[in-house]
């Protein structure tokens, strides 16, 4: 059996590294991953290899190629396109380090299949919509998935980790306890805070504590790191897919902000839902996300304050970067799910200008690539075009104020 080198993606980079992800299928051959026609790392054998190439120049071109033994070299398409170049040089100096975790979904049955009217994950039935199942493997795909993601962090040396809610798939006690024995692993401080699938037990009619569960303080909050504030709002409504922005969040925000912005000190919002603008209202996953009524004040509130560099979003499970024209150049910055394709965490870089890095990571452990390849091909193959989003998207510089 011929080698078949296939799915090349340019997932991330930085000033200093750039990181490339191939499937390699057949007889698994020696294969090699070239910048500027120059070999700089190999590896052979089967399955979904990740490469993160290291030591390069920043703010400068690449050219990018993947070849194989005995298989056509890598087609560069919008997913691995021939030239990357890698972030400017920092202007400031590197105050703190994160990570974010979202969508982990502990106790998910499956994944994929036909969606049915809610949107939920159905059976299988038809060509091209495979379901995978939790028990496909002897670990459940959800806790080896975030498990291994928070391996990863914890090698990334980290200041923080965050996890930005749907912790729990139903809201039950033995998913949030699942969840909490895994983040027990973490090495450093972790801060959670719940998404909606983290209150669905109440549509059963249960009372179910996922704060006290998790062993964590209720949302809203606020954590310090090297001179950023870093400020936790919970947005969901228990028992409903969509999220909420009352008037006592609306205050407590106001008066974080208006805190930040009178010490002159720089911040981010870390939040489940993304808001809605009423134009694109009936889009989905925007029919889930916080109400229009409650968005537009978020949009115009969060506008006044430049200090606020960037709002972190999950609940989408897609990485994606949107503006909003209440809010000025704020970034709101959706980021994918841990738990499926294509499996990850978000790493974080603060500096002392006010601006700050992102860099979307793949967790690559063999067992997780494995399955993220497989939930790739989900939905007749449109998982990907949904859910990976553009380098640009992934991987970016905010700068600070003007």
């Amino acid at each position: 059996m011929t080698t078949v080198l296939s799915d090349p993606e340019v997932f991330g980079l930085d000033e200093s590294s750039v990181t490339v992800a191939v499937r390699i299928d057949g007889n698994g051959g020696r294969h090699r991953v070239l910048l500027d026609g120059s070999v700089v790392t190999e590896a052979e054998g089967p399955g979904v290899h990740v490469h993160r190439l290291e030591g390069l120049t920043a703010d400068r071109d690449y050219c990018i190629g993947i070849e194989a033994d005995g298989a056509a070299r890598a087609v560069h398409d919008g997913y691995f396109p021939e030239r990357v170049r890698t972030l400017p040089a920092a202007r400031a100096n590197e105050v703190g380090r994160f990570a974010t975790l979202n969508d982990l979904h502990f106790g998910e049955p499956k994944v994929g299949g036909v969606l049915d009217d809610q949107m939920e994950y159905g059976d299988e039935g038809l060509p091209g919509f495979p379901l995978i199942r939790d028990s496909d493997d002897d670990t459940p795909y959800w806790r080896y998935m975030n498990e291994d993601a928070i391996a990863e962090i914890n090698a990334a040396g980290v200041d923080l980790a965050f996890i930005k809610g749907d912790i729990a798939n139903n809201g039950l006690s033995w998913q949030f306890e699942a969840a909490a024995e895994a983040f027990g692993r973490f090495e450093m401080p972790h801060h959670a805070f719940l998404g909606n699938h983290d209150y669905f037990a109440v549509r059963d009619g249960a009372s179910v504590d996922g704060y006290e569960l998790l062993d964590q303080a209720p949302a809203p909050r606020s954590v310090e790191l090297g001179g950023w504030r870093l400020i936790l709002l919970e947005t969901a409504l228990p028992g409903e897919d969509v999220g909420g922005f009352d008037e006592q969040r609306r205050s407590w925000l106001a008066s974080q902000l208006d805190e930040t912005r009178d010490a002159g000190q720089p911040c981010l919002l870390l939040m489940h839902h993304q808001p809605v603008p009423p134009e694109h209202a009936h889009v989905f996953p925007n029919t889930i996300g916080i109400d229009p009524a409650d968005s537009v004040p978020l949009f115009e509130l969060l506008g006044r304050h430049p200090q606020l560099r960037g709002v972190l979003i999950g609940h989408t499970h897609k990485n994606r970067v949107r503006y909003h024209r209440a809010s000025g150049a704020l970034p709101f910055i959706e980021v994918q799910c841990s738990k499926d394709y294509p499996g990850g965490w978000g790493h974080y870089r603060l500096f002392a200008d006010g601006s700050f890095r992102q860099e979307v990571r793949r967790t690559a452990t063999p067992r997780a690539l494995a399955h993220s390849a497989r939930c790739r091909e989900m939905f007749r193959g449109g998982y990907r075009a949904f859910a990976l989003g553009q380098l640009a998207e992934r991987s970016f510089e905010v700068p600070g104020p003007a």
